[in-house]
């Protein structure tokens, strides 16, 4: 027999006390913030109502037993019904999947052959159908199981670089190396799956590999030792899903203390989904107050306070108090990129890490951010030339995280022009790469920030042994620099016009252009500024784009103080910076700081 009952909502009690176990044999729980929570037996040690039984005054949550004594808990605010069987369920559902960032700790996954010949080489055969297609009903992407006995589910642990698929019925004949229900030796029944990027290895105990691969052109996965038939991964509808019991308290980049310039502050959390909430007058922050977005202005003495909540559940209070001592310091720099409404990207361009935007030509600035990091960079755009002028972001310990895998997700940009953007057909068959400049690499701390980099306004033309020569070398390089300090700012860019090379006028473009288009640049650079407290040191680079990698090249000869490289592009690099400070900084670099 089969229960549902819906949850009334009562008043939360101080005292919470826990009766019997609830003997069940499946369990569903829909929050009402949508999410679903499901367990079977097998899942499970034990469930105990806390408070009261279902709807009884008084009650206050359920508790899920993973183990004897590891348990999540369900407050009945936050449930909108619960669901549990007394008897076996029937079927299952599962949904197929388009991508490995769609696989998760916890959940259950069952692997699909659409066509068996040759499918897995070696890990299916007619012999063990029950793995992937016996008692499976596909159906425009999803999977029904009628009953889970005829087929192998996986529960995936491990991480993002080792998931495990484990499994205790389906095991690996020794004499064949083939995924067999046959044996009984509880030493072949588990079976590992290795991710590296979209590839993955897939190994029994028998040491009998196979490879998995995402073919992201068609979002299909396919198998076997070259290449193969499709193969597709399913996972079970809303499995294993949990809410938290705690939320991690957020970090603040810079930490609070005493500067002598306005300070660019991020907030963060490492709880992945979590919304962060701030105040700057004092008071303790709630669901009411600033939504965090974007990086904080801190321009006076100012006291933050923050909280991270996911699903209903608050982290403790963060406070970080800034003290901006400005008598320190003269600033009467015209140059700076001033504070007003005149521009729409206003409150960013007072950021450390942007250079002087120019206000002649015809260009867009583009801010790309998301709610749980911030920035994860900015741009100018010159429409009349069709090309990147600059990127610039920056580096410190709040995104620096390597938590997902690249995206490869190369897009046009909505935010620019329709008619002077770049296109995926302004690099097609062009003989160039799409050359970032704020690096894949270094946006790894969320999906979301990630998927932002493959922007084609984040791109130059690029030749591939150039791209991945001495420009990673020197991206490389740059992304252990934030190790050495509280933050780096970065501004990435290539020439798209006439540079100055000795004191005279030199072209800074190839006469012939990417697919007849976009303008390829002949020189790539960077401009780096540290800052650990109220120090700075700035250095910048300068290489020639050239279809060679460069690999007898020291880094070191390529380091120029960031006077040089303003002398060379025509660019004001670190204009918000207060004058005295910017002028220290940008006339020499210390090569035993950076040790390029």
């Amino acid at each position: 027999m089969k229960k549902a009952l819906l949850v009334a909502l009562m008043g939360l009690m101080t005292i919470i006390t826990a009766n019997a176990a609830v003997d069940f044999q499946n369990i569903t729980i829909t929050l009402k913030n949508g999410q679903v929570i499901k367990y079977d037996a097998s899942q499970l040690d034990h469930v105990t109502y806390v408070g009261g039984e279902f709807g009884e005054e008084g009650a206050v949550g359920i508790k899920l037993y993973i183990t004897a004594t590891t348990s999540e808990d369900y407050l009945y605010s936050q449930i909108a019904s619960i669901v549990y069987d007394t008897q076996e369920s029937t079927t299952t559902t599962f949904t197929r999947i388009t991508s490995t960032d769609q696989l998760e700790a916890g959940k259950r996954y069952i692997i699909v052959c659409e066509n068996k010949s040759g499918a897995m080489g070696g890990i299916y055969n007619t012999n063990y159908r029950s793995i992937v297609t016996s008692g499976i009903t596909l159906n425009n992407g999803t999977a029904t199981v009628e009953n889970e006995s005829d087929v192998s589910i996986f529960t995936l642990g491990g991480s993002t670089s080792s998931w495990t698929f484990n499994d205790g019925s389906y095991l690996a004949n020794p004499s064949s190396g083939y995924l067999s229900s046959s044996e009984t030796d509880e030493n072949t029944a588990k079976w590992s799956i290795a991710f590296s990027g979209n590839n993955a290895t897939i190994t029994n105990k028998q040491n009998s590999t196979r490879v998995i691969s995402f073919n992201s052109n068609y979002n299909d996965f396919y198998a076997s030792n070259n290449g193969g038939t499709a193969v597709q991964l399913y996972v079970e509808d809303n499995g294993g899903s949990v809410i938290p019991t705690t939320v991690a308290t957020p970090t603040f980049s810079p930490a609070g203390g005493t500067y002598s310039v306005a300070q660019t502050v991020t907030i963060t959390t490492t709880t992945s989904g979590a919304t962060i909430y701030y105040t700057t007058d004092g008071t303790t922050p709630t669901t009411s107050s600033t939504h965090y977005t974007a990086a904080i202005t801190v321009s006076t003495t100012t006291t933050i306070k923050a909280i991270a909540v996911k699903d209903g559940v608050s982290s403790a209070v963060a406070t970080a108090t800034f003290t901006i001592n400005s008598g320190s310091t003269t600033d009467n720099n015209v140059n700076r990129n001033a504070l007003s409404s005149k521009y729409d990207k206003d409150k960013y361009m007072w950021s450390l890490e942007w250079p002087r935007i120019n206000e002649t030509d015809n260009n867009t600035w583009v801010v790309k951010s998301t709610s749980e990091y911030g920035v994860t960079f900015s741009l100018e755009w010159s429409n009349s030339l069709i090309a990147n002028r600059w990127t610039c972001y920056t580096m410190h310990n709040g995104n620096n995280s390597n938590t997902v895998s690249r995206k490869d997700a190369f897009a046009e940009d909505p935010e620019l022009p329709s008619s002077t953007r770049s296109t995926l057909n302004d690099y097609s068959n062009s003989g160039y790469s799409r050359g970032h400049l704020c690096p894949s690499a270094d946006r790894l701390c969320s999906r979301e920030q990630n998927s932002q980099t493959f922007y084609l306004s984040n791109m130059q033309p690029q030749w591939q042994s150039h791209n991945g020569g001495i420009w990673l070398r020197l991206e490389n390089k740059i992304r252990n620099w934030d190790e050495i300090c509280d933050t780096l700012y970065v501004v990435k860019a290539a020439t798209i016009s006439d540079v100055t090379l000795n004191n005279s006028p030199s072209a800074g473009i190839y006469t012939q252009k990417c697919n007849n288009r976009l303008p390829v640049p002949k020189y790539f650079y960077m401009a780096v500024l540290a800052r650990t407290g109220n120090t700075y040191k700035a250095v910048g680079f300068w290489t020639e784009h050239t279809d060679d990698a460069q690999t007898s090249t020291s880094l070191a000869s390529c380091a120029i103080t960031i006077d040089e490289l303003e002398r060379r592009t025509g660019i004001d690099f670190f204009c918000n910076l207060p004058d005295d400070i910017e002028d220290a900084v940008e006339a020499t670099y210390d090569s035993s700081f950076w040790n390029p």
